[in-house]
């Protein structure tokens, strides 16, 4: 009798307590999920609260001074010595050194982490710990709207969902540059400016007044020339089991708004000839539901990070693009400890990729880079993403994302900023901003 009391109370320990263990943050972890400590060589510092203070020569509304700039490189990586750090780099890196070993290189630096919040992401990550959940099968995420749904991914849903409402500031407005390049380095501009309001984690946000929109954008297209005036609106779900996102055109030509055709999953995207696909836009934009997620684990791997060198006002699109691949003299790579989430096509999906892998930051969980797997198993396409801390916003955002199709010597930039202002993440809004019925009155200011 006593056994079975025993039994019993150990079952009702483990089936009353569950939430009471998942909502505890480890004590060895910040709040948004990272190891808070470095490594034990010490070549991946503790996070001690990032770039909290923007440096004494920031200009507000101008491009961001680099605040490691006196850091000189540590050592640099290419064809020749790529096998001896084979483990911290990425397939895509390993092809991109193979194919071109005369000029494909990445500079190490010392790892920073610059990853900052504002103090609302920490109190709504901790107020919704252990009550966020994965719905209809992956298509949505619900019992949150702010903060940091799982610090401690179980699954690789969990992980992905958190890079998807991964922090970005309440919205901004900007100049987005995208770049097409030919294989001897000249290239093709497009040029769009861009208003965004995300709803997801906007302080404004609760439960009860959520609608499901989680981003609403506009975009005003400026180059090139023949689609010039032509004005775009886009609300993107956080459930989408019934659609995706809605979208709306202007066409300058018959003054008119209308429902627009839905570019999706491994459609190319508009301009780029082919070389990028819908849904590696922001490194990943397609429904989760066309893949099965699996959380590999974490891994030290050399990063794109803390690029702002590509991002000064002072680097002209023209020294970025470069035959093959981007100018990686200006890029900066540290060592950073990553999320590994592998996604494999679903049998009910007729998605282009068979498998692709994300390498999500563990401070920031935005995705560094993602590889796409051919049916041979080959790396086919590869994209990077450089990101800075926006400190003025206390925003870890990219500010260029490089999409390499390596059976091509083609690539195909986005996110460029450094021809216009830098984006302004004051930019605020309210919902009647985003509606079908005042794209035309936008289109003649």
């Amino acid at each position: 009798m006593k056994t079975l009391r025993a039994l019993f109370s150990i079952v009702f320990i483990c089936y009353a307590f569950p939430l009471v263990i998942a909502d505890t943050q480890p004590p060895s972890s910040t709040f948004f999920g990272a190891n808070a400590a470095g490594n034990a060589e010490g070549t991946i510092p503790p996070w001690t609260g990032g770039i909290t203070t923007p440096p004494a020569n920031y200009s507000p509304g101008d491009w961001h001074p680099d605040p490691y700039a006196d850091d000189p490189p540590l050592f640099t990586i290419d064809n020749s010595n790529a096998r001896l750090h084979k483990d911290k780099l990425s397939a895509g890196h390993l092809a991109l050194m193979e194919r071109y070993p005369d000029s494909y290189r990445l500079h190490i630096f010392p790892s920073r982490r610059s990853v900052s919040y504002p103090d609302h992401v920490r109190e709504y990550t901790k107020k919704y710990r252990g009550k966020a959940r994965v719905v209809d099968d992956g298509a949505g995420l619900a019992g949150i709207v702010r903060g940091v749904p799982f610090p401690q991914p179980e699954n690789g849903e969990q992980a992905i969902w958190n890079m998807r409402v991964s922090y970005k500031g309440g919205g901004y407005s900007g100049y987005f540059t995208t770049v097409l390049t030919a294989s001897d380095g000249s290239y093709e501009l497009g040029v769009s400016k861009h208003e965004i309001e995300y709803m997801y984690g906007d302080p404004r946000t609760t439960l009860e007044n959520f609608d499901n929109v989680k981003t609403r954008a506009v975009m005003y297209t400026l180059l090139p020339a023949k689609n010039a005036g032509t004005l775009y609106l886009y609300h993107f779900l956080l459930n989408s089991r019934d659609e995706e996102r809605r979208n709306w055109a202007y066409n300058p030509g018959k003054r008119r708004v209308s429902r627009s055709t839905m570019i999706a999953h491994d459609q190319p995207m508009s301009g780029s000839d082919g070389v990028h696909i819908w849904d590696q836009g922001d490194m990943w934009l397609g429904p989760i539901t066309d893949f099965n997620w699996r959380l590999i684990g974490k891994r030290e791997m050399y990063v794109p990070y803390n690029a702002y060198r590509l991002h000064s006002g002072e680097t002209e699109v023209d020294s970025i693009v470069t035959p093959r691949h981007i100018n990686q003299d200006l890029a900066r790579y540290e060592l950073h400890r990553v999320w590994v989430v592998e996604a494999t096509r679903r049998t009910n999906s007729n998605h282009f990729y068979k498998k692709r892998r994300y390498y999500l930051d563990e401070d920031s969980w935005r995705v560094m880079f993602a590889e796409h797997y051919d049916e041979a198993g080959d790396v086919h396409r590869f994209s990077e993403a450089h990101h800075i801390n926006y400190y003025e916003a206390r925003v870890f955002y990219t500010t260029l994302d490089t999409y390499y199709k390596l059976d091509t010597e083609r690539y195909y930039l986005r996110h460029v900023d450094n021809q216009y202002s830098p984006f302004d993440f004051s930019f605020d809004q309210n919902a009647s901003y985003y509606v079908p019925g005042r794209l035309k009155m936008k289109a003649k200011r």
